[in-house]
C-alpha cells in the first residue's frame, strides 16, 4: 500500500536536539573565542627600497625580536605585511599531551 504525503502540511525533516545532547557531544572540542581584539596602541610603517633591504630587516627582527619564530603569519600580501610585537600567541590546532 502506497502512503501519500500531504503537501499542504509541513514535513518535519530534522528535530531539535535535547539541551543536554549537545553537551554530551561537545566533549574534547576546542574552545571558541569570539572576543573582539583591541586595536594596536601604535602602528609603525617601514618602507624598503628593494627586496634585499626587506630581507635583511626581516631576518633581524625574526632573530632578535621574535626569537626565530615566524614573523608574518596568516593572510599577507606580497607588498603589505603586518605583525604584532610581542608576537601574539595563536590558538593551536592540536593539544600536545
Amino acid at each position: 500500500m502506497e502512503s501519500k504525503v500531504d503537501l499542504e502540511q509541513p514535513q518535519i525533516i530534522f528535530t531539535q536536539p535535547e539541551a543536554n545532547t549537545i553537551d554530551e557531544h561537545w566533549q574534547n572540542m576546542p574552545e571558541y573565542n569570539n572576543v573582539q581584539q583591541p586595536e594596536p596602541f601604535i602602528t609603525a610603517t617601514f618602507k624598503f627600497q628593494n627586496q634585499e633591504d626587506y630581507d635583511e630587516f626581516h631576518a633581524k627582527i625574526k632573530k632578535y625580536l621574535y626569537n626565530g619564530e615566524k614573523v608574518f603569519d596568516g593572510m599577507q600580501k606580497k607588498d603589505k605585511k603586518q605583525t604584532w610585537y610581542p608576537l601574539k600567541e595563536k590558538a593551536r590546532n592540536y593539544e600536545f599531551i
